[in-house]
């Protein structure tokens, strides 16, 4: 919003310009003619509040309405990816249970404070009851700038921990072994994902994400920048995370050859996929592939692990065979070293490991003592 003087004659107006949205396109609207500058700023927010939906008056505005303003504003503009949009309409209706009948204007953080510790009590984990207070912070920053609140209610809500905090489950090198040949040998339609997620860290997404034109067969590689999800039942490409997820890795040896084994007997059976995990011409949900994996660990006798827990036993089985941590980090793609440093913190085996090289060097001191005393005594 901008409010300029000038002057008429003598007599000095004021004028007032806003932006706004409207169906996704960025609009503007002026008038002239304020005799003061207090009118011209009142005029463009209550106006601008008209043409975006809002009332004029804040005092009337409930949580509810305004929540249910702010996420179609979110969608108009479609700068959310499909995935994040969903889940802040999730996160709204969490909120909108507790607070959606109150005014705005008149929430305090006592009420965020009340609403997570029953989010929490309702059974809703850590991690999500942080989610949907993260989101209400973006949405009443969002009321702050439209001067419907003075200040934002949800800054620094305690959110109780879990009780037991989440554990995934490893592979040891034989079980990995064991389910992957098994369903090779099976010609299972899980095979391709469940190579990629274990041997080369690929997420769940990425994995049906995959096309076949990004696998470089002659230099060994392939490019990882696609990333599938399916939200409300419709399916969506969209880019990766992060730009350190966008990269280039290696798929030299086994898992080119099974790649290329397998491209190469699609198309002699007449079978032309544009994706590497494609089923019938389909690429399938994500949520399938995790409920399929389950039922055939079941069936096969297999220690039961999630999807994305194959990534992990990526990471483990790699730390263990002596990959040095900056290396691994570039492995799984992650931004940040401290979310790579996790599974050294996890590792067992490592530690192990560890300790086991303390004992030696003690028993090496002990024995250079030993020796040292006998020398002495001679």
């Amino acid at each position: 919003m901008t409010i300029k003087e000038y002057y008429k004659g003598s007599k000095k107006l004021y004028s007032a310009r806003f932006w706004y949205y409207k169906n996704g396109i960025k609009k503007s609207k002026a008038k002239k003619g304020f005799e003061k500058k207090k009118d011209a700023e009142k005029w463009a927010i209550d106006e601008k509040r008209r043409l975006e939906g809002l009332e004029a008056g804040a005092d009337k505005i409930t949580v509810a309405a305004f929540l249910d303003d702010w996420i179609k504003k979110k969608e108009e503009n479609k700068k959310l990816s499909p995935t994040t949009l969903n889940g802040y309409k999730v996160n709204i209706e969490h909120a909108k249970k507790h607070i959606g009948n109150m005014l705005v204007s008149k929430v305090l953080k006592v009420d965020i404070q009340d609403m997570a510790d029953a989010l929490t009590a309702e059974g809703l984990k850590n991690r999500t009851v942080k989610y949907v207070i993260r989101t209400l912070h973006a949405a009443f920053n969002y009321a702050k700038d439209k001067k419907l609140i003075e200040e934002n209610p949800c800054k620094n809500i305690n959110v109780t921990e879990d009780e037991q905090p989440f554990a995934y489950s490893i592979y040891t090198a034989d079980d990995l072994s064991k389910l992957i040949f098994a369903l090779r040998e099976q010609e299972h339609w899980l095979y391709l994902p469940v190579l990629l997620a274990s041997m080369r860290a690929l997420r769940r997404g990425e994995c049906l994400g995959l096309a076949w034109n990004d696998i470089d067969f002659e230099n060994g590689t392939a490019l990882i920048h696609n990333n599938y999800v399916v939200v409300e039942g419709k399916g969506y490409h969209k880019k990766v995370k992060t730009k350190e997820s966008n990269a280039k890795i290696d798929i030299s040896g086994f898992i080119a050859d099974e790649l290329k084994r397998i491209k190469e007997k699609n198309e002699k059976n007449g079978i032309i996929q544009t994706y590497v995990c494609e089923i019938d011409g389909k690429l399938p949900d994500p949520s399938h592939i995790s409920r399929a994996l389950k039922n055939f660990q079941k069936a096969n006798g297999l220690p039961i692990c999630r999807f994305h827990d194959l990534r992990h036993t990526f990471a483990m089985l790699q730390l263990e065979s002596g990959t040095d941590i900056e290396t691994l980090k570039r492995l799984l793609r992650h931004s940040k070293i401290a979310v790579t440093e996790i599974y050294t913190h996890e590792n067992m085996n490592l530690k192990k490991a560890a300790s086991a090289k303390m004992d030696k060097i003690l028993k090496l001191k002990k024995c250079d003592k030993s020796v040292t005393k006998s020398k002495k005594t001679m």
